[in-house]
């Protein structure tokens, strides 16, 4: 389910769910079970095998508790907390910005959800319009508004192959000021690159 339908269920819910792509979550079950959650920890045994499969990273001693580092899967404020794991990795704060940390980009390598993958290339692509593509796009915008601000979107976010539904949630223009499709066009229009003088 997308983010939107998902915070209209309740957060202990949500905290036993699990994100998979950049708009969409799998939630848990109304009621509690018996492994439906893993904790966190900074320093886990097990790591993602795939968007929903976790795979061990090391020996998982008899009766040692599962764990997984939620940088691994999550990108989202929807479960965001203060650690207690207390080992000597321990962040102390887990935030949904985690996956941008060299250190357990290089730590987990090779465990992260597909998406997380997705999103680390798409930050390497992302870049600011320039000016003749702002031009484009406010002369293409009377004509096929959606098509010239989907082509803006993919631009600024690296995210070349993504719907304009999905871009224009996950960057959450709205609470940027965006409130309808002027105000992204004159977002676009601001974020124009012009060659350096002299």
């Amino acid at each position: 389910m997308n983010r939107g339908i998902f915070d209209t269920h309740p957060a202990e819910r949500r905290m036993r769910s699990l994100q998979i792509e950049l708009d969409s979550f799998l939630l848990g079950p109304e009621e509690r079970q018996l492994g439906d959650a893993v904790n966190h920890s900074c320093d886990p045994n097990c790591g993602m095998g795939n968007a929903t499969q976790l795979v061990a990273m090391r020996e998982i001693a008899t009766g040692e508790e599962i764990t997984f580092d939620y940088a691994m899967s999550d990108a989202s404020d929807y479960d965001e907390f203060t650690c207690i794991c207390a080992t000597a990795h321990c962040r102390h704060s887990i935030t949904s910005l985690d996956w941008k940390l060299p250190e357990l980009q290089q730590r987990y390598n090779g465990y992260f959800s597909p998406y997380i993958v997705r999103k680390w290339k798409a930050l390497e692509k992302a870049r600011h319009l320039r000016k003749s593509e702002a031009e484009e796009l406010l002369l293409r915008y009377d004509a096929d508004p959606r098509e010239a601000l989907g082509k803006a979107l993919r631009i600024t976010s690296g995210y070349s192959h993504s719907s304009h539904e999905v871009l224009y949630n996950m960057l959450d223009l709205v609470a940027m000021g965006a409130r309808n499709e002027d105000d992204v066009v004159k977002f676009f229009n601001e974020m124009r690159v012009y060659p350096k003088s002299g």
